[in-house]
């Protein structure tokens, strides 16, 4: 099972929390436009090819074994144990004394590689834009979908809370991120919006200048419960 995570989460095996310390080196992004011929007569501006302030040294050479962010995924990963709840990004969506989320749903779109750890464990790292639900002690009954969650949070009163983030990018989102909030059908549709809005514009040839590969999760064999460092 995959744990989508940010880094933050105090339960993180011990071996995931060592790779997320070790420096890293990526492939660059290529420029924002492919088909603009080249500048000739001066030394290539790598800022203004790649949308950012101009910068007339180019970077350093990329290391020998840059890894390449050379996948895409649209995914939804259903938790329902408390391990699970509590590794996972969803553990922070409840943040009074004494409420923690019982089960939940991560919807992400993300651009990524896979790398893996002394220990073996299989690490995504990348860009991923996310939303989020967490439901308030309940059992997790019936198909755990958005839709289906947000319908019962409204006919039935149960405590679900809905969130949109974004991990490995670090250009301006102001404008699209709508705030956490409790969960219901008419704002559901507002999330879903946002996100296919803020997944247009972070994957987009705009968002190829602020791709900063984070850890986004790891593999957690089916049944077992995450090592704690």
């Amino acid at each position: 099972m995959f744990i989508a995570t940010d880094g933050s989460s105090a339960s993180l095996p011990k071996d995931v929390v060592a790779l997320a310390a070790s420096p890293i080196a990526f492939t660059r992004a290529p420029p924002v436009s492919a088909s603009a011929p080249p500048v000739v007569g001066r030394q290539t501006d790598f800022g203004e090819v790649h949308g950012g302030p101009a910068v007339r040294t180019p970077p350093a050479p990329i290391p020998e074994g840059a890894a390449k962010l050379d996948r895409w995924d649209v995914q939804s990963h259903q938790y329902t144990t408390k391990a699970e709840v509590e590794t996972s990004i969803l553990g922070r969506l409840f943040s009074g004394k004494g409420q923690f989320t019982s089960y939940g749903v991560v919807q992400e779109a993300k651009r990524y590689c896979v790398m893996t750890t002394t220990d073996g464990t299989t690490v995504e790292y990348g860009t991923a834009v996310r939303l989020s639900v967490g439901v308030l002690g309940a059992q997790a009954e019936g198909a755990l979908t958005l839709p289906n969650i947000a319908a019962k949070a409204q006919l039935t009163g149960l405590q679900a809370r809905i969130a949109l983030s974004v991990v490995g990018y670090v250009g301006p989102l102001g404008e699209l991120l709508p705030a956490p909030d409790n969960l219901n059908v008419e704002n559901l549709a507002v999330y879903t919006t946002a996100f296919r809005l803020i997944q247009a514009k972070v994957f987009g040839a705009e968002g190829l200048a602020f791709i900063s590969p984070a850890l986004l999760g790891y593999n957690q064999p089916d049944g077992g419960a995450p090592a704690q460092s």
